[in-house]
């Protein structure tokens, strides 16, 4: 599972370096993604800074001190913040800047982590000046760029810019995910699938001994009951889309046949074409699995039925 945040800040100004200095956040807006669908999970709090805003800061958000008088200090709102970020891949559009706020109230509270610690970082403006580099990468722009409507920020706001930031991240990174086989990728003048560069191949992973023999036998006993196709005298076959390795004749109950002799007829079509789909070590492995993982099983059961 892929779990993104998209994240804003808003504060009472900025040293002349962009730096943060003595100004603190007064604004934060979150917006959870989980495999690239925004779920409506949502963040925000007002802070109260106990320091003033500066006038241009102020003509920005909106946001007056007054305002902020009976709101939460960050210190009330950190560890809440804190678990709602962490362990995500925190999307932020100029990155530097946020970020510096953020690891600044962190140290104010003498907090051991940084927000870099608590998360990966993607800066999204890095990313859309990679992805589109004849365009500027503010949020305005890309919002005209990806037809996202943003009539509603007449200023800028902590949760509203959060909510425009995780669109345009789908949208330019390829959309929403579908519940279509097959990732759809989003374009400025159409809709297409994506597709794998021809000549493209992907190297071959590693995988654990154990992990390989239940795969076999699980793609071994679907198998058996999915038909691929027909010999020419009408023999139905069957197998696994994925590999023609588990091919075989797809059995069939007699029409006087019982229910134990068929299971009995897959039963031994299924360990014949189990030993030539693997070496007799591998098969030793899944024996050893199987047994342990019924021992397992059966002291999960005695638990809860009272007898341990």
């Amino acid at each position: 599972m892929l779990r993104q945040v998209a994240l804003d800040t808003e504060t009472t100004g900025k040293n002349d370096d962009g730096t943060p200095g003595e100004h603190r956040i007064i604004e934060v807006g979150c917006v959870e993604i989980i495999d690239r669908r925004i779920t409506g999970r949502e963040l925000r709090y007002l802070i109260n800074p106990d320091r003033p805003i500066d006038e241009e800061a102020q003509r920005v958000h909106g946001i007056s001190i007054e305002m902020l008088q009976d709101k939460p200090h960050f210190a009330d709102i950190a560890d809440e913040l804190i678990d709602f970020i962490r362990g995500s891949e925190l999307l932020i559009h100029n990155a530097r800047f946020d970020t510096a706020f953020l690891d600044k109230e962190w140290a104010l509270l003498k907090k051991p982590e940084r927000t870099a610690d608590l998360c990966r970082i993607v800066d999204t403006v890095a990313l859309a000046r990679k992805i589109n580099p004849n365009n500027q990468a503010n949020l305005d722009n890309l919002c005209r760029v990806y037809d996202i409507d943003n009539s509603r920020r007449t200023q800028h706001g902590a949760l509203l810019d959060a909510e425009l930031l995780a669109e345009v991240y789908l949208a330019m990174t390829g959309g929403q995910s579908s519940l279509e086989f097959g990732e759809v990728v989003r374009t400025q003048n159409a809709v297409k699938r994506w597709q794998r560069p021809q000549g493209l191949t992907l190297p071959l992973m590693g995988v654990e001994k154990e992990r390989n023999v239940l795969h076999v036998k699980t793609m071994l006993q679907l198998s058996q009951t999915h038909k691929v196709g027909s010999t020419e005298d009408g023999q139905a076959i069957a197998g696994s889309d994925w590999s023609t390795d588990f091919n075989m004749p797809m059995l069939s109950k007699g029409p006087e046949e019982g229910k134990k002799e068929f299971a009995s007829r897959l039963k031994a079509q299924y360990e014949e074409k189990l030993k030539q789909l693997l070496p007799e070590g591998d098969l030793t492995v899944l024996n050893e699995v199987l047994a342990r993982q019924k021992a397992e099983f059966q002291a999960w059961e005695d638990r809860v039925n009272g007898k341990v």
